[in-house]
């Protein structure tokens, strides 16, 4: 069962470097269609409307649609070569705000470019081509760094696990929001491999329903014993003894440990600490801004009204013309989070400095 969920990835470059091929996460799982894209323009709405989406695999696309549009430009110059590729990171560094993987990637492809620039004779007539190579082995290098990532924060999620524990997870944060396996979910993955037999509670995530839609989708294809709930009914389950554990994702982790989720998130933690679950945030270091204090200074993206309304629904759920608040993301304070997995360990919110003492830096 397992293949049915690794045989494909949600984000993949051509072979060729000229398209950005995406599953449309939309349409899922009534319909599994992927996207060729081609145009600067293509790639931005397709972050923006949730084609493609977690953090991870944002930050990928957005790499990937770099190196695609300046592969697909036509120049001889350097020069303009150089006003494409930064009028195309200007264009998608605005696709969406909140996730910093995303301009995490894009100032790589930028530091990128220069290294390669500052290296060659501009004036060469294969200038340009070795500049535009470069920025196709960049992108690719940025997906394979985050797979490792994704396996290495899977296997330090999974040294909390136990036979037969029950899981609960909010939003989406598997195979489909990264390059491969996981974040949130990878633990989960490598315990039914391995024969833990878990039991994940998936809540639905509203008003997108990345939970209904993509958890329960990958979960069920990889034969993991998965109950969806509605997101109102999370306390139930866990004061019924069902919860041991909760993973969830992050878009972007403050510097004190402050974590930004899928809106629901927060209400999640409050009830784990109220009940004394663990919970845990699961994300690549890239995700951890240390130049933002705290999560007052997160930007919260706020989306548009029907997708609390009408999206998902055969026929408007509200009146014509109610008003709607839909930020995209809230904000889970680190004194409710036990610990924040990453690819080089388990870390209190208190102890994420301790990264770039062994480092010197993180990005």
């Amino acid at each position: 069962m397992l293949k049915s969920v690794f045989s494909y990835d949600s984000v993949e470059l051509s072979t060729n470097g000229r398209e950005v091929i995406i599953l449309d996460q939309t349409l899922l799982p009534n319909q599994e269609k992927f996207l060729h894209l081609t145009t600067s323009e293509q790639v931005f709405f397709a972050i923006t409307l949730l084609k493609v989406r977690g953090a991870p695999a944002i930050g990928i696309a957005a790499a990937f649609g770099v190196a695609m549009c300046v592969n697909r430009f036509k120049t001889k110059s350097v020069d303009a070569l150089e006003k494409e590729f930064l009028r195309v990171k200007r264009y998608l560094s605005i696709s969406r705000p909140t996730a910093i993987n995303l301009m995490w990637a894009l100032n790589r492809m930028e530091r990128c470019f220069y290294v390669t620039k500052a290296k060659i004779d501009t004036t060469d007539k294969n200038a340009v081509e070795v500049i535009k190579n470069a920025l196709i082995a960049e992108a690719r290098s940025i997906k394979l760094e985050d797979t490792r990532m994704c396996l290495s924060i899977s296997e330090n999620g999974f040294s909390l696990l136990s036979p037969g524990m029950g899981i609960l997870t909010h939003c989406n944060a598997g195979h489909l929001a990264v390059s491969r396996y996981g974040t949130a979910l990878g633990p989960i993955y490598l315990a039914q491999q391995k024969g833990y037999s878990p039991k994940v509670y998936a809540d639905e995530t509203r008003p997108m329903l990345q939970g209904a839609r993509l958890t329960t989708y990958e979960l069920m294809k990889a034969g993991i014993d998965t109950t969806l709930i509605c997101d109102d009914m999370a306390s139930v389950v866990m004061s019924q003894g069902k919860i041991n554990i909760i993973f969830v994702g992050s878009d972007r982790v403050a510097a004190n440990g402050d974590a930004a989720n899928k809106v629901g998130t927060s209400t999640v933690a409050i009830l784990a600490h109220y009940y004394g679950i663990p919970f845990y945030v699961l994300c690549p270091t890239s995700t951890i801004d240390f130049n933002c204090p705290d999560g007052k200074g997160i930007v919260i993206e706020e989306r548009p009204s029907y997708e609390v309304t009408d999206m998902y629904f055969s026929k408007p759920c509200a009146p014509e013309g109610t008003k709607v608040y839909n930020p995209s993301f809230d904000i889970t304070p680190s004194n409710l989070i036990t610990g924040i997995i990453t690819e080089k360990g388990i870390f209190k919110p208190s102890e994420l400095k301790k990264l770039l003492e062994v480092d010197g830096k993180v990005h």
